[in-house]
This record gives C-alpha cells, structure tokens and sequence, in this order.
C-alpha cells in the first residue's frame, strides 16, 4: 500500500490555522482569568460547553484568518514565480495579526467597562472621534498597548516568514493532479471547521447563549466573529425615542400601566395572583401556519380542521384573534416575550443586540420547562432567545429523541415530534411530580407538503380539485391535504396525552404562528383578502379538561397577550414591561397590532373590533375601514375622525413603542416581585 504523504505546504497552512486557533483559546482562558469574578459556583459546570463552543468560534476565526495564506500557498505549489510576493504575504499577516490583537485588547476593554463583548456597536464612537480618543488616552494604558501590538505584529510578520519557509523548503514532486487534490482537501477541511457542527445549519451567534448566565455567554463569544455577526444590526436604525414620548400617555393608558411616567418610559405592570393559584400543566402548541381562512371554521364544508373545531367546540376559542407579523421565528419572539417583532432588519431573534429578553414564564419558577421543534433551534437563531432567557429550559431538537425519522427540510415530522414529547413529558412527570410548562413548535404544514409513510392512518382527500382548493383559500390541492395531516397528527397527540396522567391537569394552547395568503379566499370577507388581515388573522384555542367552561370571544386579542392570558388563567402573578395583556381578563380596551415587514413601505395597522387602521410606514398613505363590509375600500376617517385619531395613535405608539421595547426588556428577577 502506497503510504500518503502531506506536502509541507499544506503541512504548514494546518500549523498556521492551529497555532492562531491555540492563542485566540489561550485569550479565552486569560479573558476568563481576569473576569473570574463574574462567575458563580452555580454555573462552572457549563464551563465544558462554553470552551467547546468557544473552541468551534475561534476555528471559524482562525480559518477565515488562514485563507488568504492558503490561496498563496496553493499558487505558490503550482507557479513557483509568486515566490516573489513572500515578502508581502509576511507584511499581510504582520498587520493583520496586529489588527486581531486590537480587537481583543479593544474587547477586553469593552467587557471592562460595561460588562459586554466588543460587538459592531463600538463604531458609533467614531462619531465623536476626538472625544472617544481623549477618554482612551486617559482611561487606559495607550502607549504601552500601541508598543504590545507593534510587538505582535512582528511576531505575526516572522511566524509568517517561517511557515513559509517551512512550505517549500524542500522540492516535493508532485505533480498539478496531486496538488489539487490537496487544495481541495485543505478546502473542504477549512470548510467544515467554519461550518462549526454538524447539522443543517452552520454555528450561529445563538450557540453562544446557551445560559440564562451572561457572564457564561459573554465567554463563549469570539470578539472578532461577533463583530462581524453584529455589523448588519448596528447598521439599523433602532429606535426613535423622541416618537416613543410622544404617543407614551396613548399607550400607558392601553397597556394601565401601573405608576405612568414618561420621563423614564416605564411600562411596567405588576399582576397580583389570584387567591387560588392554579399548578395547571401547560402546553403551548405553535401551528404552523394554522390560518383562520383556511381553517374549519371558514371551511365548514371542506371541513380541513375537524379536530381543532372539535377542541374549540369545549373549549375557549378567539375567533378575532391576530399575529403582528407573518412569520415563524418572528411568532416565536412575539409569543415569548410579549414584543411584535418590528424589526426591519431580518428577524429580532437573529439580532445578537437584543438576545437579552424578559419572559412572563419564568415567573412559574416551580415548572419545569420544554421546548420542542423538529428541526435545528438554530433555525432562525431561536435558540439564543429561548435558552438564554428561559430558565432551565430542556431543549429537545432533531438529534435528541429517542425515535425519529428525518422527514424533510423542517426535520422529522410533526407525529413523531408529538409522540416524543408525550412520551417526554409523561416520563419526566412520574419522575419529578411537578407541573410543566412545554413548547412544541410544529413544521409540517409547510412547503413541500410531505406526508410521512408513519402517518397514522392518515388518508388523502382526493374528491377536491384544484379550482376549488384555490376558492376556499388553499393554493394548491396539495397544501389542503398538508394541512389536514396537521390536524390529524395534533388529533393524535391528543389521543397518546388522554392516556397519560398529566392529561387531566393540563391546559393546552393551540394557535397559528402566522396567518397566509390567498388571492381568491372566497369563503372570507373580501376585505380581509385586500387588505392582507387573511396574514394575520389565526386561532386561538384554550383547550383540555382544566377549560371548565365552553365560549367563544369575538373582541380583538393579539398574540403577545398569548402568555399574560395563560397566566391569568392559571391566576399566577407576573411582572411585565412589554405590550401583552390578559385577553380572558382585561377587556378594557381590546386590540391587535399589525405590522407587515415583508412589504416596503411597510404597512403599520391597529385592529379593533370591525374596524382596521392601516398606514403605510410612518408617514405615507393612511386610512380607516371596514375589512368586513362590503364597501371595505371607503375611507371612514373623515366620517369618524376621533375613532380615526385614536386608532392612529394606537397603531404609531405600538409600533413606536416595540421598537423601543426591544431593546429595554432585559431579564427580571421574578423572585424580587413575588
């Protein structure tokens, strides 16, 4: 057998990536060492996963570092003539290993002074430049960090020139096949280290917070990576805190809060428990894309939900009842943290600026906590908001169940992501006897529309056709069917819970995480079609044996009053800063925010009752009307200017103040509340 033999070249490019990945780990230990005090004994065992992720953060580092330097090594292997731009490959690395330690001494700073890691954000003081400039020279030891960077930049300038002489000091033959093959190895091996795990998806920012501890998450970041991770969310415009005063009385006074003051932009609202709190078991259930005009309840005849209908039929059901966006991982934020995701740059999970949330549910400090998805939690980089803010929360993703079957894009299916958390839940009950609180997000009512082979028995309806489909709302035959599969796995979920103990004392939500749209929608008031409500508009059902008493309420609920509702019905107290509210209990003024990111100018509207407001942006186009009339067109604003008035302000000062909520959220200790 013909014995492999590396070439120095690719030999010494390894040794260049390896040796910058020691040293940015050996910066990760010092950064530990000098911040040791920000460490609590209850959280050293996370210390393995915070260096194994950290590790995976300096590789992609390193490896973007070693690029250019494998480019040249690689030329070099087939044109020996590019020796002659040695020496500028020597001056590249100088610099730019000078440039990398700027960063950590610039991060090392930062951390110092306000506790967090350098992100994009640190380019905002070039806009006071000499100012910045005289605070550093004062602050921090300037002359003797310009001396160390200089010294490190000749350091990286000789490492450089030796590993390059490493490289080719000897003629190793081989020939244009042979080092191409090796170029493509050393691709695909640098490759892979950036990609960072193996999964669907690459390592994210999101893996970094994976503690509700700062100090833990704040360790597992690489500062050069977060740079550039933060650099297209520090270009957004935040918020405008002069618009955040001026509709602050409009929304005080819809939110009630608890002490007004508009100086100091307090939103806060303290909730008292009822005098018999309830430790009902709580399953939140994401459907997606449960929409209302798709849905039984407008399809009576094609019937596409039944056992949702049925739920709702002994349960509660809003039935006007609407999401602030239309998207999944935007739903998710929503949800949770009580906030629309207004955010117009991508989505406010995936801003590494605003990871730190408040979440009404960790006021059930004696629940344990779930979350479920049948895909990777770094899709749409949920997972920082979720494990960074909820309390030891057990994650389960693809991966990590027992019994799973890959079934698409979206993971497994939505029938084994049920069947693996009842049998989760129910073994994790007997052994604990606590209540639960569990999130189980679906996927499967999502393009392509695959069907399982294990699908339960579930048969196709082959009597509809496509014209018919696309009349009642549906755009293909195809997505009808899915979205009966959906009710068919979540009847049989609840056919596997009925058999469990926890079934008697729990209390299922079951909702849509976004509406869809549909041009024809015949079986819907046209004006909901025109005016896009079809996107927004969704079930809410509060379902199980703990729902004592069947109703249905028709004023307007939004989804971030999702977790405020479920605690009023549990007659928990809580503590809250953001726009949710009890809808089973606090009807004083009922509404629904809408914000529809995906058009430009994006339309900003308030539902109240019959009535939709809508403007497009904050200054353009606006309107009052009627989407479920048949002149839904007609202006009314001239006709009921102070119902025109008040509806502007509510949908500008929601809109205004989510912007602002986003970024003053931050975690709260329930127990100071209590």
């Amino acid at each position: 057998m013909k014995k492999i033999v590396v070439p120095r070249w690719i030999q010494a490019y390894f040794i260049f990536l390896l040796s910058n990945w020691l040293v940015f780990g050996l910066l990760r230990v010092i950064f530990l060492y000098v911040f040791r005090g920000a460490l609590t004994p209850a959280h050293y065992h996370e210390l393995w996963t915070t260096f194994y992720i950290g590790a995976k953060f300096d590789f992609r580092l390193a490896g973007a570092v070693a690029i250019p330097l494998g480019l040249y090594l690689t030329v070099r292997a087939f044109w020996h003539k590019a020796s002659y731009i040695k020496k500028g490959m020597c001056w590249l690395y100088g610099l730019l290993e000078a440039a990398l330690l700027l960063v950590y001494c610039t991060d090392f700073a930062h951390y110092a002074y306000i506790s967090m890691r350098v992100n994009a954000s640190v380019f905002k003081y070039s806009e006071n430049a000499l100012i910045s400039a005289q605070m550093m020279w004062e602050t921090y030891p300037v002359v003797w960090i310009l001396l160390g960077l200089l010294a490190w930049g000749a350091v990286g300038y000789f490492f450089t020139k030796k590993v390059l002489a490493y490289a080719f000091a000897r003629d190793d033959k081989y020939r244009w096949k042979g080092n191409l093959a090796w170029f493509f190895a050393g691709l695909l091996l640098t490759g892979a280290l950036m990609f960072g795990q193996i999964s669907q998806y690459p390592l994210r920012w999101s893996n970094a917070y994976h503690s509700t501890n700062n100090f833990i998450c704040n360790l597992t970041l690489n500062p050069a990576v977060n740079l550039f991770d933060t650099y297209r969310f520090a270009q957004s415009k935040e918020y405008n805190e002069e618009a955040v005063r001026k509709y602050y009385p409009q929304v005080a006074k819809y939110l009630q809060v608890d002490h007004p003051d508009e100086q100091t932009l307090n939103y806060v609202r303290t909730v008292a428990p009822s005098a018999h709190p309830k430790n009902y078991n709580v399953v939140v259930i994401f459907m997606e894309s449960f929409a209302w005009n798709k849905s039984s309840f407008t399809n009576p005849d094609l019937d596409p939900t039944p056992f949702a209908k049925s739920l709702a039929d002994k349960g509660i059901l809003f039935d006007h009842f609407f999401t602030p966006t239309s998207a999944t991982a935007r739903a998710v934020f929503a949800t949770l943290t009580g906030i629309p995701d207004v955010s117009a740059v991508k989505t406010s999970s995936r801003n590494p600026f605003i990871v730190d949330q408040h979440m009404v549910a960790n006021t059930l400090t004696d629940y344990e906590k779930y979350f479920f998805i049948g895909g990777s939690s770094s899709w749409g980089n949920i997972r920082g908001v979720i494990e960074h803010n909820l309390t030891d929360i057990h994650m389960y993703e693809e991966g990590k169940f027992q019994n799973e079957h890959r079934n698409d894009v979206w993971g497994i299916s939505d029938l084994d992501l049920f069947r693996e958390a009842n049998r989760i839940l129910e073994a994790d009950q007997q052994k604990t006897r606590k209540p639960f609180f569990a999130i189980i997000q679906t996927a499967g009512y999502h393009r392509p529309y695959t069907i399982p082979e294990d699908n339960a028995g579930f048969e196709r309806d082959t009597k509809i056709t496509e014209e018919l489909a696309k009349k009642r709302s549906f755009v293909s035959t195809a997505e009808y069917n899915s979205l009966r599969l959906s009710d068919h796995f979540l009847r049989e979920f609840f056919r596997l819970a009925e058999k469990s103990e926890y079934y008697k004392n729990t209390l299922f939500v079951i909702f849509g995480d976004h509406g869809l749209s549909a041009p024809e929608s015949e079986n819907m008031p046209r004006g909901y079609v025109e005016w896009n409500l079809i996107n927004h508009q969704v079930p809410l059902i509060l379902a199980g044996p703990v729902v004592k008493k069947p109703q249905v309420i028709s004023q307007t609920a939004s989804q971030v009053d999702i977790m405020p509702t479920i605690m009023g019905f549990l007659g928990r107290g809580y503590y809250t800063q953001a726009l949710g509210r009890d809808a089973l209990n606090d009807r004083r003024e009922p509404g629904a925010f809408i914000y529809a990111w995906a058009q430009e100018p994006h339309p900003i509207g308030f539902v109240q009752g019959e009535y939709y407001y809508q403007i497009l942006g904050t200054d353009g186009k606006d309107g009052l009307y009627r989407p479920g009339a048949k002149d839904f067109n007609r202006d009314l604003s001239r006709e009921q200017p102070a119902r025109y008035r008040h509806m502007k302000e509510m949908a500008l000062g929601l809109y205004e103040t989510s912007r602002y909520m986003l970024y003053h959220n931050k975690k709260h200790n329930e127990t100071d509340k209590q």
